[in-house]
């Protein structure tokens, strides 16, 4: 029902597009549910080992090499992070999990009401809960000092190291974060934070909040963020031989998220129903956007655009998750027999193979 099977391309390594067919994405085999199934989270940690989660319902689905299969869960999971070594670890509402490769051990409480960020370390994890950092070594956890004034937005592991990205709010309240706030970005140098510079313009410095980072060949480094202001998503800030510009595919605007593209390069994600574009040694490249199943849409049914993306490590692959629905004017779901408005299926798709 679902186009060409995951599992062959992924396992058996045949990426090429079967003659004639247009969309460079191969579709996973899931079957349609009745009421609401969506992923929200998904991680990978190689081709056969890829994890997506979602939490209203709460479900949990994990490639193996083969197929896709349901797994325990330890709770409605709010967010997921893999590293290639094999660590996968979750969240979910007041505890953080890992994976010991037959159950999810609970291996930290953290606050249900805080923002809590969780990210995948060979061996460990790190935590951030209010601003404060902790790591886990694979023995036990350790505080990780940081600067007072630092906003945390994002853990990454990237590059081989962790990156902490945010801003750090100088002499500002957290309701008028603008003045002489900046951009913070820091990197883990197996002893302590690092600071690592980040020049933008005057009028861009005090409202620009970095969540994201990707690391490419020979230092190269991508930070994506979005206005305090507004919420905007801003242009994609590069270093690349020392020198700082920003970055915007060609007629279009600031993306939701970037990631590595497995050689060098790095993907602008704008949503699971806009193309995909790559920049790679400067210059750009279009993918097309997946197509859903005959009679449906990408996306919630209030969010055509929802979906997470991940890189798949060791390839030059992503997974991208989410939903589909029926497009308003369908009423009724034929497989399901349910109303539009109750009916989403869970969607995940690899790619591009092209």
């Amino acid at each position: 029902m679902w186009a060409v099977v995951i599992a062959a391309v992924l396992a058996g390594g045949m990426g090429a597009a079967s003659a004639g067919e247009a969309s460079p994405w191969r579709h996973a085999p899931l079957p349609p549910k009745k009421g609401h199934d969506s992923f929200s989270s998904v991680a990978a940690v190689g081709p056969r080992n890829i994890w997506a989660a979602g939490s209203q319902p709460a479900l949990l689905e994990r490639f193996d090499g083969s197929r896709w299969r349901p797994m325990p869960m330890p709770g409605a999971i709010t967010a997921l992070s893999a590293s290639p070594s094999g660590d996968v670890w979750a969240l979910t509402s007041g505890r953080a999990h890992r994976w010991d490769g037959t159950r999810w051990r609970a291996m930290r409480s953290v606050s249900k009401q805080a923002y809590v960020l969780l990210a995948a370390v060979p061996g460990g994890a790190w935590v951030s809960e209010k601003d404060r950092l902790s790591r886990y070594d694979g023995k036990r956890w350790h505080p990780v000092p940081t600067p007072a004034d630092l906003k945390v937005s994002g853990v990454r592991f990237q590059g081989g190291t962790v990156w902490v990205l945010g801003r750090f709010e100088t002499g500002t309240a957290d309701h008028a974060p603008v003045g002489r706030s900046t951009p913070a970005v820091l990197r883990w140098n197996g002893r302590a934070l690092e600071r690592v510079p980040v020049p933008v313009r005057a009028d861009v410095r005090g409202h620009l909040n970095i969540d994201d980072v990707v690391v490419g060949r020979g230092g190269d480094l991508w930070l994506a963020g979005y206005s305090v202001l507004g919420g905007d998503r801003m242009p994609v800030l590069q270093r690349r031989g020392g020198k700082w510009t920003t970055l915007t595919p060609p007629r279009t605007h600031a993306p939701d998220a970037i990631e590595p593209d497995g050689a060098g390069g790095v993907w602008f994600d704008y949503g699971l129903d806009q193309p995909l574009w790559r920049n790679r040694t400067g210059k750009w490249t279009k993918v097309a956007a997946p197509k859903p199943p005959p009679g449906r849409a990408l996306g919630l049914f209030t969010h055509s655009g929802s979906g997470v993306t991940a890189h798949i490590p060791g390839t030059t692959l992503l997974v991208r998750a989410g939903a589909t629905h029926i497009p308003q004017g369908r009423l009724i779901n034929p497989e399901t027999s349910e109303r539009a408005y109750v009916s989403t299926d869970r969607f995940l798709v690899t790619g591009p193979y092209r």
